[in-house]
């Protein structure tokens, strides 16, 4: 009874958050992008990793593109998600640059992605480390021989309030 509450409210939460989205300016979606870029662009994580997953953004989200420039500005290692639709299996993978984007196929969700079929880099099968979002600070340490997970931040009675979609990820590894 509790996880359908909790389902409800995350459907209405999400329902009213792109409403507001919608209702912003381009303009000021755009200098609060530009806020939030130069904030995790500043964090310690962030200017001390090698390798960042982050998400492409959609019309009505936080813009990424900055701090996606700033990846390979600064040689990083940048992957996007890839997901699959038959399996609903997302894997986050390599971009070559910032510039590659744009030339990337658009799934039937107007999403920018390397094709299903494409071989790419994967995030997850290669390096290990820590990955950690720079949202609410949800760290993952794995290496071959004892993938493990540690979790840290805001927690709510089923457990981490924390969306991979939604956030930045800067990794050690």
């Amino acid at each position: 009874m509790a996880a359908v509450a909790v389902s409800s409210a995350k459907r209405s939460l999400r329902a009213e958050l792109k409403q507001r989205l919608r209702a912003m300016s381009a303009e000021e979606r755009l200098r609060q992008s530009h806020l939030l870029a130069q904030k995790v662009m500043a964090h310690s994580r962030y200017q001390k990793s090698k390798r960042i997953s982050i998400f492409l953004s959609m019309q009505d989200e936080v813009e990424t593109e900055e701090i996606i420039k700033d990846i390979f500005r600064r040689g990083k290692t940048c992957f996007i998600p890839r997901y699959q639709f038959q399996s609903n299996h997302m894997d986050m993978v390599k971009l070559a640059s910032p510039e590659e984007v744009s030339s990337l196929p658009k799934t039937s969700w107007n999403i920018h992605q390397p094709e299903e079929d494409e071989v790419r880099e994967e995030a997850l099968s290669t390096g290990w480390g820590m990955t950690a979002s720079t949202s609410q600070e949800t760290m993952r340490t794995r290496s071959p021989e004892r993938p493990a997970r540690r979790q840290l931040g805001r927690w709510c009675s089923r457990g981490p309030a924390w969306n991979p979609r939604r956030s930045v990820k800067v990794s050690d590894a």
